[in-house]
């Protein structure tokens, strides 16, 4: 018989013991089962004339095509994903510059672009070069921020990989952007 004052250990019964194992069980493991069924296989490949390979990942959807420069936009939620490829004769900082002086500053009111480029590898072996910038571009109501990859093929192709969305926003998306990046295939 325990002391006055005490409780027994078996007071409450197994019940207790077995609530906290079930709880237990289902924090340790039901993050798996959630992610798995939440998760969906990811879609086909994306080939952009013939230079790039791309695997999205699950959720990413092609957006569009476009033709001038040859790309295609992937997109999840807010976020988004050009890949852009034209003929290009220089280093991957060269084709940043002329991404950034054709693609985004003509598009802009207001632009603000690093001013270092960050060295990066892809899959295929190739060094590329990689800015970030933050700008107001056509109607958007809200700043839009971007990273923005190059890399150029020793067959005279760069390959732009340019992951955007509002402000705010990029950054649910970005380790998405440059994992679908950095495996992407560059002949």
């Amino acid at each position: 018989m325990p002391a006055p004052g005490t409780v027994s250990p078996r007071a409450g019964g197994p019940l207790p013991t077995l609530v906290v194992a079930a709880v237990l069980v289902v924090v340790v493991f039901g993050g798996y089962a959630v992610g798995g069924a939440l998760s969906r296989s990811p879609g086909p490949s994306v080939d952009i004339a013939g230079v790039a390979r791309l695997q999205p990942l699950s959720g990413w959807e092609e957006a569009g095509r476009f033709a001038e420069p040859t790309g295609v936009r992937l997109t999840r939620g807010g976020g988004n994903l050009d890949i852009v490829v034209v003929p290009f004769d220089g280093t991957a900082t060269d084709l940043l510059a002329w991404y950034v002086r054709t693609v985004l500053e003509p598009e802009a009111e207001r632009l603000s672009v690093s001013p270092r480029a960050e060295d990066v590898r892809v899959a295929s072996g190739l060094e590329g070069a990689r800015i970030a910038y933050v700008g107001l571009f056509g109607k958007a109501q809200v700043p839009i921020e971007g990273e923005v990859t190059a890399v150029v093929s020793p067959a005279g192709t760069g390959v732009v990989f340019d992951g955007w969305g509002a402000e705010g926003v990029l950054r649910y998306v970005l380790e998405d952007v440059r994992a679908m990046t950095e495996t992407a295939e560059v002949a």
